[in-house]
């Protein structure tokens, strides 16, 4: 697996994706780093992130983006100021099979508006533990946790439980192994 540093990451998708309002570069990073840690188990940088009231905030941005040009944007109904973030370095580049594991990640989130990912960032596992605001999203213990459930150790042990589960007749419990699995419970 790869890791970056969070400058380089913040700064490719600034040069990739560029101008950003701040807030859909904050979660677009994020979103970067949550499905990286859901697919890998492992972190993709070393940026941390904060719960904020307007989703996961990272500090350690601040120090990256260069946000000069305010700038009137209307998301939903309300016009708003932000400040917009210029191209850092456009011609800046990290390795290619980075920048395309990083694209495939936040594929489903680029052509979203901040709130939007906001919304969809506010309800993300990481986020909803860190219970108080300011408080310290815990991505190094939410990789360790899905570096558990996609080791082949663990899906070895889930299917010996189902196993033994269906030797001794007892059917309502399974390992749910993907969120397809569950349709069929809720309809």
């Amino acid at each position: 697996m790869v890791k970056i540093n969070g400058d380089s990451l913040v700064k490719y998708l600034l040069s990739k994706y560029g101008p950003l309002q701040q807030k859909k570069l904050q979660k677009l990073a994020y979103f970067a780093e949550y499905e990286y840690i859901k697919k890998y188990g492992k972190r993709l940088s070393d940026l941390s992130f904060k719960r904020y009231y307007y989703g996961p905030y990272s500090e350690d941005t601040k120090n990256i983006e260069d946000l000069e040009e305010t700038i009137i944007i209307k998301e939903e109904g309300n016009y708003n100021t932000a400040e917009e973030s210029e191209l850092i370095q456009k011609d800046f580049k990290i390795n290619q099979e980075i920048a395309n594991i990083i694209d495939n990640l936040i594929k489903p989130y680029i052509n979203k508006n901040g709130k939007a990912l906001e919304k969809l960032a506010d309800n993300t596992e990481p986020y909803i533990e860190a219970k108080n605001f300011n408080e310290s999203i815990d991505l190094n213990g939410y990789a360790w946790f899905y570096s558990k459930v996609n080791s082949d150790k663990f899906w070895k042990e889930a299917e010996e439980i189902d196993n033994e589960n269906i030797r001794k007749g007892i059917y309502g419990k399974h390992i749910i192994k993907s969120d397809t699995e569950l349709d069929p419970l809720f309809s």
